[in-house]
């Protein structure tokens, strides 16, 4: 084989592969926009999913949260209605306490009055009874 031959198999051989590689590229360049394509809709599709997935974990919390919020509320009503209650009783006692406190004062003076004055009281037509006296 002459030199010529081996130069024309080498070029030959280079061409093909050269072209094949040409042909290679094109072919990768045209199936990318694709395949980038399907990538990104499986992208898009599991992001969907993955907000579907958050959107209804949050819902669920923010339904228990307003189910713990009514129980919540009602629990504060009955209390606020037993302490209103409360209120009220106490009231009614301070003023039976001031009454009593009153009546033992009004009391106090009279027997007093009984104690100290005797003489005068035992002078009327009606005495009353001598008071009792632990003195």
């Amino acid at each position: 084989m002459s030199e010529a031959g081996i130069v024309a198999i080498i070029i030959g051989v280079l061409g093909i592969l050269g072209g094949g590689g040409f042909w290679t590229y094109r072919q990768s360049r045209s199936d990318a926009p694709v395949r980038q394509r399907d990538a990104d809709l499986a992208v898009a599709e599991k992001s969907q999913q993955m907000a579907m997935i958050i959107a209804v974990a949050a819902q669920e919390n923010s339904d228990r949260l307003r189910a713990d919020m009514d129980i919540e509320r009602e629990a504060r009503q009955q209390l606020t209605g037993r302490v209103e209650s409360l209120e009220t009783r106490i009231r009614e006692q301070d003023r039976t306490i001031s009454h009593l406190r009153r009546a033992l004062q009004i009391f106090t003076e009279a027997w007093d009055d009984l104690s100290a004055r005797w003489e005068h009281h035992r002078a009327q037509d009606h005495p009353p009874d001598r008071p009792r006296t632990t003195d």
